[in-house]
């Protein structure tokens, strides 16, 4: 009648189990906590302001020069850091960096030309703020930018630190 077979103790084998819920729930509010910091990662908004300015547009071959000199003025700087991305050949659209920074963004379009001079340009490379007011005493100011007015601080803190590590621009980068 009160047979043991094999040492078998169905009724205390449940008790000393510990269930994969009772193991999850610890570790939930970490796995929150870290999901939440991934989604402020990807998508806190980081700015780098600009002044914009517009211009007359050029015709492309009037643009093609001063796309060449800046060309020659980033070659000629390259040891300070000044690189640039002149886009394909007869592009109309160039941009100045101090390694991955950018100090001006110099686009011809259709309508009007805009020259868009990052926050801090001509702290970061004083010998961009040169090139940079060359070419605007050349060029016939028109039109009404998006944005007018000077710009703030450069960004600090935790934008300063997503900037570098997700976007991989390092504003405290300089070019002299």
């Amino acid at each position: 009648m009160g047979e043991v077979r094999g040492g078998n103790r169905q009724g205390s084998s449940r008790s000393d189990e510990v269930s994969p819920m009772k193991m999850a729930t610890p570790l939930l509010p970490l796995l929150g906590l870290v999901v939440a910091a991934g989604i402020v990662w990807m998508t806190y908004p980081t700015v780098l302001e600009s002044e914009l300015k517009t211009f007359r547009s050029l015709s492309p071959e009037d643009f093609e020069v001063i796309r060449g000199s800046a060309i020659t003025f980033a070659r000629e700087n390259a040891t300070k850091g000044i690189v640039i991305d002149p886009g394909q050949e007869r592009s109309q659209v160039f941009v100045l960096r101090c390694k991955s920074v950018p100090l001006l963004l110099v686009e011809n379009g259709y309508d009007v030309l805009t020259i868009d001079a990052f926050a801090h340009a001509d702290v970061r490379s004083p010998s961009t703020s040169a090139l940079r007011e060359q070419m605007e005493s050349t060029f016939i100011p028109e039109g009404q930018p998006g944005k007018s007015g000077h710009v703030s601080g450069e960004p600090s803190g935790l934008e300063a630190f997503i900037m570098k590590h997700r976007d991989g621009i390092d504003v405290a980068q300089r070019c002299r």
